[in-house]
């Protein structure tokens, strides 16, 4: 399982782009992570003030969630990768005015005004690479590209902290300030190798807030990626708040600062592990099932943490909730980006954002005065009682969602028959088929009627499913030559696809035909994700063969 899961992985990493915007999201965030670790540490051992500490860990997430929509309208009014660039150099900027204030000892006042600015300056980051993921891999690549990138969030929370403690050791903060100056800097050259241009419909010049809220209200008209945005949502709420709790838990369990990265590490091992998972819960018909339980699964071990004896004890139980947590958060990001048109997609992003932080920060304060009022095991205990149950106020919403892609799979079960009747993919995953299915374009049509015209632009896979097609060539001096006609189940035109040349052939409807119509591009999509089966690599030696000997100098093929 591990090995197959590994091939799908690098079958996805094969397109560049997507490499190059994860070899970026690592970079960024590894050295992120540790220059939060490293500055918290220098704002306590300056103030010996939880509020100080608190203060600067916040004005990051308010200035994410006032600038977020405005980052969303940026990521859909420019070229995605220039914002990308841009947004990156800028923050090398922003980030390099922190090393002066750290280095020369200046108001934390102003630190926290730079890392505000800092976090202007990288807030478009988020909106614009989610919305050019789908853009470098196909459709049916979206779930396990988004598992990648939940993968190594996960990894880089065990490992940036990491790389923070060492970097504590040298006693100068500084370091860990020009790291991430630098880290920037590496993503902004990353960035430039990008080949994908993309941009969404908002016109530059244009009202900010009508082009904001054209990406906000698109997201209130798709039912699917609104439900799962409020459960990624509630998902968040729940994993920050928490996060607010760790320490005060750590030191409950006797586990002192030590055992307060232990639990962090330990949740971030179960997003590590459950990654994989997400991609297979991806195609399941009973998504109420699966998100509410992964909200039960997040949140009820982060209660139980509470009520063990010791700290090793509540290890495992943080590895259950992080993987909760990712399974959530990895099918909520993929329906925004299948189901959202891309040239708002940007601005529903950023939207998101601003969701996400605004209830971070909510639920941050709500969390330490739970825990000043109540202690720990309540306080626990009302995020792990109290989220399960809010979620299950959705359960309705996520049934008629269920019924629905039910329905979908129901209609497209017989193309999906048919399409693995003809063996066209080896290795080809159900939700591959799935996918095909439903970009196929069924067509009925009389005798004589012409589906491929010799000379033509290949631009679609036809699907025989009942009828014959007749087949026919032109040869060099002007005559016309019958080939061998296609019976159902059959199909045609997979070789100017496959090779992209002109069509060799003509192919009309010899009977009364029931064909699928798929579109060049979806066709090519999928091969990308399956490679072409040796039946269909036979057929396509076979056709080429008679149409290379009718025309000496053509190998092309219909």
């Amino acid at each position: 399982m591990a090995d197959a899961l590994a091939r799908r992985w690098a079958g996805v990493l094969r397109a560049r782009d997507l490499r190059t915007l994860v070899l970026a999201f690592v970079v960024d965030g590894s050295a992120s992570w540790s220059y939060i670790v490293v500055l918290t540490a220098y704002v306590y051992d300056r103030t010996h003030s939880a509020g100080w500490v608190t203060a600067f860990v916040s004005v990051r997430w308010i200035t994410g969630m006032l600038l977020g929509g405005y980052a969303g309208v940026l990521a859909d009014r420019y070229d995605r990768r220039q914002v990308l660039l841009v947004s990156a150099l800028a923050s090398a900027v922003a980030t390099f005015g922190m090393v002066v204030i750290v280095r020369t000892d200046a108001s934390l006042y102003l630190l926290l005004a730079v890392s505000a600015l800092v976090s202007a300056a990288a807030a478009p980051i988020r909106p614009a690479s989610g919305a050019l993921i789908p853009e470098v891999v196909s459709e049916s690549d979206l779930v396990r590209a988004n598992s990648i990138f939940a993968l190594l969030e996960s990894i880089i929370v065990v490992l940036g902290p990491g790389i923070g403690a060492l970097l504590l050791l040298t006693g100068d903060p500084v370091w860990a300030v020009l790291i991430n100056v630098a880290s920037f800097l590496i993503s902004a050259l990353l960035y430039a190798r990008l080949a994908v241009r993309s941009r969404g419909s908002a016109e530059p010049g244009g009202n900010v807030f009508a082009q904001w809220y054209a990406g906000f209200s698109t997201l209130g008209q798709y039912r699917t990626a609104l439900v799962l945005t409020i459960f990624m949502v509630v998902d968040s709420a729940a994993i920050n708040t928490a996060n607010v709790l760790m320490p005060p838990l750590s030191e409950h369990l006797g586990g002192g600062d030590t055992g307060f990265s232990l639990l962090l590490v330990a949740n971030a091992l179960g997003g590590i592990a459950a990654a994989g998972v997400a991609n297979k819960l991806a195609g399941s018909t009973r998504m109420s099932a699966v998100i509410i339980g992964s909200i039960f699964l997040e949140c009820v071990p982060l209660w139980l943490s509470a009520l063990v004896p010791n700290l090793v004890s509540a290890l495992p139980l943080q590895v259950l909730s992080g993987a909760g947590m990712v399974i959530v958060d990895v099918l909520a990001f993929t329906s925004l980006q299948r189901d959202l048109p891309r040239d708002v997609l940007g601005r529903v992003l950023g939207t998101v954002d601003v969701l996400m932080l605004g209830s971070a920060v909510l639920m941050a304060v709500i969390g330490s005065q739970l825990y000043a009022h109540l202690g720990v095991g309540w306080a626990l205990a009302a995020i792990g009682l109290g989220f399960p149950v809010l979620s299950l106020l959705g359960v309705s919403a996520l049934r008629r969602l269920d019924r629905e892609t039910a329905a979908r799979i129901a209609e497209l079960a017989p193309r999906i028959a048919l399409l693995e009747r003809l063996e066209l993919f080896a290795g080809a995953t159900r939700g591959l088929f799935e996918q095909l299915a439903a970009t196929a374009r069924p067509e009925s049509v009389p005798p004589g009627t012409v589906l491929i015209r010799q000379g033509d632009d290949a631009d679609a896979l036809w699907i025989l499913q009942d009828g014959v097609l007749a087949v026919s060539a032109e040869l060099p001096d002007g005559t016309s030559r019958e080939l061998p006609p296609v019976a159902a189940p059959g199909y045609v035109g997979e070789l100017g696809l496959l090779h992209g040349v002109p069509r060799s052939a003509t192919v009309a409807a010899e009977t009364q035909c029931h064909l699928l119509r798929i579109p060049g591009a979806d066709f090519t999509a999928a091969l990308e994700t399956a490679q072409p089966s040796p039946a269909m690599i036979g057929n396509a030696g076979i056709r080429m063969s008679r149409t290379s000997a009718l025309n000496p100098q053509s190998t092309q093929a219909a």
